[in-house]
């Protein structure tokens, strides 16, 4: 029985990430790392998400589906499509769901979120042409029942048409260009830096409504960059002409374990709150390694969209907080964070201290004969700890070869610094779920001191540990200094 309140965690913990889709289809560009040598990497992004009769279902790229009621914990529910490629758009209208994404303009239809789905047909201009660069779609229902496509991805900007609301594959207008690259805008400007302003990789269109404004959201200037982040341009009809907002970007974050906010989609949940889910930044194997996050969204006095930022401390579940676009954290901070650390041993190059970085790209790594491996972390201080979170590596993964994901066997202990053996507050010996990303709760427990044990990785797959992150609040510690660390139990 839990005797906590909901939360979650961001990167979000969904099972069975899947392969990165530039990996199946064999691509040798200049995303590949290892000078140009195909690495097996997990992604997935691009989140398109719907609320139903209190269910979220969640649509990425690379796998479908994830259903979640509670927002905490997810469950992958396979369908008849595994992927329609990048960037797919999910919608209900009069009574069936609708599904279509980048690249190929095949609209499938569905009676209800999880299919099965059918061929709808092919998304044609009023002219039963094809449309132009036609990528990142999305699809939106109006309340009056009219029906409009946006889409885009690359210099042409953000272009959207009204389509036929008994037909959604026929345009009934011709192709609109509504948001164009303004170098003006710095933080559309392309690079890690924005620091080329001749162009900007604009895409990920969303439309959201509220009261009579329609808010069309973007974003620039790159996936594979930190600055990646969200806008938007707010009109009076769906089509505009729309405005550039004044608090744009509304989603934006360089630094830290979540970073790069971008190509999201704005879903109104419990308690008519609204939520931003999004796409945020690994890139180690790939510049498309990537994983997802959301948070809460709100509008300010004058109707400005806005969010706090995206977050990766505990935050509470929706359907908790009246409004939680002003404030969803827990006040559970991050206890590992640059903290001493020893293990059972290290991998070359693969310190300890990689586990406690804040560092998407870093991890420690036990060494290849260590069959027992652990991890333990001094906090300095006495803290009341609520939660973990751990992040995965996968060294060896090679689906080509048969080296495939799997679980990850693990217990978490604590102890105070005063106390000789260790409590387990996490047992996750007999996990059989695939998590890349891990995140639990626990009731409220006194610790100086975390240990993860290590007891099963699959089969080929060196266990790496990105981030292991208690989450608490902490009190004055006892008088005295802490000294040498405790033998371990």
């Amino acid at each position: 029985m839990r005797d906590f309140p909901l939360t979650y965690c961001n990167p979000i913990p969904l099972p069975d990430y899947p392969r990165g889709r530039a990996c199946r289809d064999k691509h040798d560009g200049w995303g590949w790392r290892n000078n140009g040598r195909a690495v097996d990497f997990r992604e997935t992004a691009d989140p398109s998400v719907l609320y139903h009769d209190g269910t979220w279902y969640l649509y990425p790229s690379c796998g479908m589906a994830w259903v979640s009621e509670d927002f905490s914990s997810w469950r992958h529910k396979p369908m008849n499509l595994d992927d329609v490629g990048y960037a797919p758009t999910i919608m209900e209208h009069k009574g069936k769901f609708y599904l279509t994404a980048s690249g190929h303009p095949t609209l499938y239809r569905a009676d209800n979120p999880l299919g099965p789905w059918e061929n709808a047909g092919t998304i044609t201009d009023p002219d039963g042409q094809p449309l132009p660069n036609f990528a990142d779609p999305m699809y939106f229902a109006d309340d009056d029942g009219r029906v409009y496509l946006y889409w885009g991805c690359g210099g042409a900007g953000i272009l959207g048409a009204e389509m036929d609301a008994d037909d959604l594959t026929r345009a009934l207008t011709p192709t609109q260009l509504l948001i164009a690259y303004n170098p003006d805008h710095v933080w559309e400007r392309y690079g890690p830096f924005n620091e080329d302003p001749s162009i900007s990789w604009m895409e990920g269109a969303w439309m959201f409504k509220s009261g009579v404004t329609y808010y069309l959201t973007y974003t620039s200037p790159g996936t594979q960059f930190p600055t990646y982040g969200m806008g938007v341009y707010t009109a009076a009809s769906p089509l505009g002409p729309f405005t550039y907002a004044p608090r744009n970007p509304f989603l934006l974050d360089t630094e830290g374990l979540v970073q790069g906010p971008g190509h999201g989609c704005l879903v109104r949940g419990p308690l008519n709150t609204v939520w931003v889910f999004y796409t945020c930044l690994v890139g180690y194997h790939h510049n498309f390694e990537r994983r997802i996050g959301f948070d809460p969204a709100g509008f300010d006095a004058d109707g400005n969209l806005y969010v706090k930022g995206a977050s990766e401390w505990p935050q509470w579940a929706p359907g908790l907080l009246p409004n939680p676009a002003e404030s969803n954290d827990t006040g559970w901070l991050p206890l590992c964070v640059m903290k001493g650390t020893r293990a059972s041993s290290e991998a070359p190059g693969r310190t300890t201290l990689y586990a406690v970085d804040n560092n998407i790209r870093t991890w420690w790594q036990p060494a290849d004969d260590d069959n027992a491996p652990w991890l333990e972390v001094r906090f300095d201080a006495s803290f009341t700890t609520h939660a973990c979170r751990l992040v995965w590596a996968e060294p060896g993964l090679d689906y080509d070869n048969g080296v495939l994901p799997g679980p990850f066997k693990y217990r978490v202990e604590i102890k105070e610094k005063e106390e000789d053996t260790w409590q387990v507050v996490i047992d996750k010996t007999g996990n059989e779920t695939d998590l890349l990303i891990d995140y639990t709760a626990f009731s409220v427990r006194e610790a100086s001191f975390a240990r993860l044990v290590i007891t099963g990785w699959p089969h080929g797959i060196r266990p790496g540990v990105v981030d292991f992150q208690l989450f608490g609040t902490g009190h004055y510690p006892p008088a005295g200094k802490f000294g040498v660390w405790p033998q371990t139990g």
